[in-house]
């Protein structure tokens, strides 16, 4: 390799690097990102007249082909329907089961979707219902039922860990132009905020027709 082209392709090397990694190299990347799917961020807590007449609608997330999607009823009702795109004989329906808020003294406001299923980790992670087959019990059963060990899921705008065990916990935000969206949890406190791929990890409200 000539002297020229060394610096060249040691930054390419180090870029590619810094992005699998999920750091922050703002020397590397400018901001905000390329990808205009991430330029939407930062987030921020919903407007104080927030309620629950906000969030009655259809709102679809897309995990690549798959499509996840949510029906939002102003009687304290949802839907929500997963439909695997890789996999066509794979069809997640959930009945007409109850959603409510949670809020926070910071402005912060979770909706609580009882029954849903966190798929944007896949199909085996969803179908524990937010449990785990790990243990850190030495003397427990190695394999035990799914969702009988709750998950430790976390919030990136609360900074904390939660659990979702037969339920779907999603934080309502606003994007850099004033849309709503229901952001996912972070499968673990090491994800962090990804450079790329933003769009898939909230639902976004589908027009009417």
């Amino acid at each position: 390799m000539s002297t020229s082209r060394r610096p060249v392709a040691v930054g390419l090397a180090t870029a590619v690097l810094c992005v699998s990694l999920g750091c922050q190299c703002g020397w590397l990347i400018p901001w905000p990102p390329s990808d205009p799917l991430c330029a939407e961020a930062p987030y921020s807590p919903p407007p104080s007249d927030f309620g629950e007449a906000n969030l009655v609608g259809t709102w679809e997330a897309r995990y690549g082909r798959s499509v996840d999607s949510l029906t939002i009823m102003a009687d304290g009702t949802f839907k929500q329907r997963y439909e695997d795109r890789y996999d066509s004989s794979y069809v997640y329906e959930t009945s007409w089961n109850s959603w409510w808020l949670e809020r926070f003294s910071d402005g912060r406001i979770r909706v609580h979707l009882e029954g849903a299923r966190y798929y944007i980790r896949g199909i085996g992670v969803a179908e524990l219902d937010g449990g785990t087959l790990d243990s850190a019990d030495p003397d427990a059963d190695s394999t035990p039922e799914p969702g009988v060990l709750p998950h430790w899921f976390y919030d990136p705008f609360g900074r904390e860990s939660l659990h979702m065990l037969g339920q779907l916990i999603l934080t309502v935000r606003v994007d850099s132009q004033g849309e709503l969206l229901l952001h996912h949890m972070t499968y673990s406190s090491q994800e962090g905020f990804g450079l790329t791929g933003c769009e898939r990890k909230h639902f976004r409200r589908i027009p009417e027709p």
